[in-house]
């Protein structure tokens, strides 16, 4: 019996979660590709969300829910505690657009600006510092179980370790730690598997204070 309809691009991070999630719990969900050159595929995505965005959810009965963070908490069926909200929340809102904004001009995908690129390479050094000395202190983001918050996270960090494997490492030892672990977990793994090893380095300029 379909479960549903999930509108997505291919690739994002913030659909991983998601997918991943579906495929353990055995859920019929059919995956649609919307980009916006795909255009009859967006333009049924626009019928649900008329500002296109993705990812958007459609259930066989006719539930329309988007976001991220309420359809990862929607996939897995849990009663969710405010610390969960709190990772995936940070990690959304903080952690990713940090991130994204040092690593898509990298490969090409946004022309740098300088200020822009400092300010986002800033911000995405302190994030990952704030998981790292949190992670010394915790096995999981949540206490010493996993849950989806480390999954959620963990998806979207993976442009952070594909193009500066060796340097988080250096740097972020137990931020490393954990994001291989999370990455190691079976169900997760057949769809967030096999992350790119990209080998950039992360130079620092010496008037990036963080």
């Amino acid at each position: 019996m379909s479960f549903g309809t999930l509108y997505t691009h291919n690739p994002t991070p913030r659909s991983t979660t998601l997918i991943a999630l579906a495929k353990l719990h055995n859920l019929d969900v059919k995956i649609i590709h919307a980009e916006k050159k795909n255009k009859e595929a967006f333009e049924e995505l626009c019928r649900y969300n008329p500002l296109g965005q993705v990812p958007t959810f459609v259930g066989a009965d006719g539930f329309v829910l988007s976001e991220c963070i309420p359809l990862t908490l929607y996939c897995n069926d849990e009663r969710s505690s405010l610390r969960i909200l709190q990772w995936m929340s940070f990690a959304n809102s903080d952690l990713f657009p940090a991130v994204g904004g040092v690593f898509l001009p990298r490969i090409g995908q946004r022309q740098i600006i300088q200020q822009d690129d400092g300010d986002s390479l800033r911000a995405m050094l302190q994030r990952c510092k704030y998981l790292d000395e949190h992670l010394k202190r915790s096995r999981y983001l949540v206490g010493e179980s996993i849950t989806i918050a480390d999954f959620f996270a963990a998806s979207l960090l993976m442009g952070a370790f594909a193009a500066f494997r060796r340097s988080m490492q250096e740097r972020f030892g137990a931020l490393c730690s954990w994001y291989d672990g999370v990455l190691e977990i079976g169900w997760f793994k057949k769809v967030a598997g096999g992350v790119p090893d990209l080998g950039l380095e992360l130079e620092i300029p010496e008037d990036i204070k963080w």
